[in-house]
């Protein structure tokens, strides 16, 4: 099954207004080495062409975990790694802890949500036009889950990155069913022994597998990116 996702968001936390990513978030950015850019959003698609250390791109969107970003630059444009961009331009503001003491009135603040996956990062602005922010949320530790039954029910095996099986044992060799996909974690799969067969890369929780790969998965390789 081929796994895609959708487009990161961001939340107006107060009023509940969703805005899309695509809609005013272009941004420039450099590559931090030199980097392969690929048709789709993980590693298991084809590598269209590559960056040099150093090259500035135009990010147009990110993927909902803000792992993988689409950018546009001098050759075939596609999807890189986003922790190999580094954004350039104008500084990020300094962050301002507003204080009431002035006024006896209540601050009014309004709030925005980045993130998702175990990770967020909050500001907002209060009723004088202060910059709250809140810092991140620890990010959970990075690992993969296996699960006998769909949704994520049944028997469950968890590994962590560098973890690799040519062979799955008699008891989860064609037996799963459903991938929880945590922190900063993906996972490929593939059908027979020895990573041979139908492979697919998943970088984000399944919770029901496809056709092809439901109670199919012999061999996998966990890692961190």
């Amino acid at each position: 099954m081929d796994i895609r996702k959708l487009t990161k968001t961001v939340t107006f936390a107060t009023l509940g207004v969703a805005i899309s990513a695509s809609s005013a978030f272009a941004f420039t950015a450099k590559s931090t080495t030199a980097l392969n850019i690929r048709s789709g959003p993980g590693t298991g698609y084809d590598v269209v062409d590559a960056l040099y250390t150093g090259e500035k791109v135009a990010v147009k969107k990110c993927t909902n975990s803000g792992k993988w970003c689409y950018v546009d630059h001098s050759g075939p444009d596609g999807w890189v790694a986003a922790k190999y961009l580094k954004k350039v331009g104008k500084k990020k503001p300094k962050t301002t802890y507003h204080s009431s003491s002035s006024s006896s009135e209540p601050s009014v603040t309004l709030g925005f949500n980045f993130g998702s996956g175990g990770s967020t990062f909050t500001f907002g602005f209060s009723s004088d036009g202060q910059i709250i922010q809140q810092p991140k949320h620890k990010k959970k530790k990075a690992r993969v889950c296996f699960y006998k039954g769909k949704n994520f029910t049944g028997k469950k095996a968890c590994v962590t990155p560098g973890d690799r099986d040519r062979l799955l044992s008699a008891n989860w060799n064609d037996k799963i069913s459903s991938i929880k996909v945590i922190g900063n974690a993906a996972v490929k799969v593939c059908k027979h022994k020895n990573f041979n067969g139908i492979c697919r890369t998943i970088d984000r929780s399944v919770p029901k597998l496809g056709r092809k790969m439901n109670n199919e998965i012999s061999s996998y390789v966990a890692y961190k990116y």
